[in-house]
């Protein structure tokens, strides 16, 4: 028996990164590689301990530190990402749906990076790529992760092929996907409007590499334009101290609003100045984004186009 294999999402996990791993981890089980085991790299959000208590399925072991270990990553690249420590484990498998990022092993390893709107999506082609057949657990945890990260189905990450997945593993699952939808969104608005400022900035937070700047991108979804409007000082306050704890340039804040496919930037950090050409500026430290919803496919580019050369 060899050493255990570990699949793990990134740090501050969303529903993507942690049933991604659980269905990619079970589906190298089905295939004989019984040493594979899923993981966590943090404390789990509340959609995605409702979805895993919802269709029976496990919590994976909580991981701290990377070194020495055997790792295969999905739903990130990006070393500020990963667990800490990853440069010191062996990564042989990528498995994402986002920009390549700054993880350079040094051996050739298999890197799958499609531009579809979850890594679920990837993790259920594979299943039926191989005629394996997921249980209906696993198939409800693909489509819970698909719904997430697609905003069921209304972000432009969206992809022909997330339909495609999600509409085979429906019936696997047995769920009505709209009225799950609806039920997520419930928990997400619910769970975030109940949470410390520090858990709003830090339960969906995301470091990027531009340039050389490193850049913190949180993302939290709401119903309704006004619905953080309260508390936005003790918010932009928690930013602050996240990017100077953290050694950050910048630190941001986007507030989606589903309903109305929008989303608010709250900003703090040094490049204002740019920020504000790459998106504008309607208010101080706020910037309003009527139809965007995605954080990868809609802000981090637009960053890049600006940033890039600082």
């Amino acid at each position: 028996m060899g050493n255990t294999v570990y699949v793990i999402g990134h740090r501050n996990p969303d529903t993507d990164s942690v049933c991604s791993a659980i269905a990619y981890a079970r589906l190298k089980n089905m295939l004989g590689e019984t040493d594979v085991r899923p993981a966590r790299a943090g404390e789990l959000n509340a959609e995605t301990s409702f979805v895993l208590d919802y269709f029976g399925v496990p919590v994976p072991e909580l991981l701290a530190d990377a070194t020495g270990l055997d790792l295969i990553l999905v739903d990130h690249s990006e070393i500020g990402q990963a667990l800490p420590c990853v440069e010191q484990a062996r990564v042989s498998e990528v498995l994402e749906h986002h920009r390549i990022g700054d993880l350079r092993p040094p051996e050739p390893i298999l890197f799958h990076s499609e531009p579809v709107g979850a890594t679920a999506t990837l993790v259920g082609e594979y299943y039926f790529a191989r005629s394996i057949t997921p249980a209906q657990p696993i198939a409800g945890i693909l489509i819970a992760a698909i719904l997430s990260d697609t905003v069921g189905f209304r972000s432009p990450t969206t992809s022909e092929k997330d339909h495609n997945v999600a509409a085979r593993l429906q019936p696997l699952a047995g769920l009505d996907v709209q009225a799950f939808d609806r039920r997520l969104r419930r928990i997400r608005t619910a769970a975030t409007l109940e949470q410390s400022a520090a858990a709003i900035v830090g339960a969906d937070f995301k470091e990027f590499r531009i340039g050389d700047l490193r850049l913190g991108i949180a993302q939290v979804e709401v119903t309704g334009p006004d619905a953080l409007a309260t508390r936005k000082k003790e918010i932009l306050s928690e930013m602050q101290a996240v990017r100077e704890a953290q050694d950050l340039s910048q630190v941001i804040l986007m507030i989606t609003d589903i309903d109305a496919q929008a989303s608010d930037l709250w900003v703090v950090g040094e490049c204002l100045g740019a920020i504000r050409r790459a998106f504008g500026q309607k208010d101080e430290h706020a910037i309003h984004l009527p139809g965007c919803v995605s954080r990868k496919k809609q802000v981090v580019p637009r960053l890049e186009a600006v940033l890039g050369g600082k």
